[in-house]
């Protein structure tokens, strides 16, 4: 069976995190390209999703911005078990300071389990990075 491929488009606002005296919200818009694979029984056998999604997070009371990319691709292959994230995952820099908060690489999970099988590059959780001092 060939693949079913089709592209997807979202974008909108949305609360992020809540910092001692402010809010952060994130304003954000993503583009990619969803592609399902099949054996030849038609059964699901693969997913591919291509991201490539921009960001800004803002203080709401300042209004200082932080913007952010994350062009990556997610696999789940269901033969295998498993789901593997590649790419850019997020990244934001500061001006003068640089890079303040990257995810990047290889991950792959067990999808009965969760457990992560293999990691590659910095995967830090969102709750390890200090976004109200980046915004403060």
């Amino acid at each position: 069976m060939p693949p079913e491929i089709e592209p997807f488009h979202f974008e909108g606002t949305e609360p992020f995190t809540s910092c001692d005296g402010f809010d952060i919200i994130v304003n954000f818009e993503v583009d990619g390209l969803y592609t399902a694979f099949f054996d030849q029984q038609g059964n699901l056998v693969r997913e591919q999703i291509h991201v490539r999604g921009t960001g800004e997070l803002v203080n709401t009371v300042t209004g200082k911005t932080e913007t952010g990319s994350s062009p990556l691709m997610v696999i789940v292959d269901y033969k295998r078990g498993t789901e593997t994230t590649v790419g850019l995952i997020f990244h934001n820099n500061i001006p003068g300071q640089g890079i303040v908060a990257l995810g990047a690489g290889r991950i792959t999970f067990n999808l009965d389990t969760g457990e992560v099988i293999f990691v590659g590059g910095p995967h830090p959780e969102f709750d390890e990075i200090d976004w109200c001092s980046m915004l403060a």
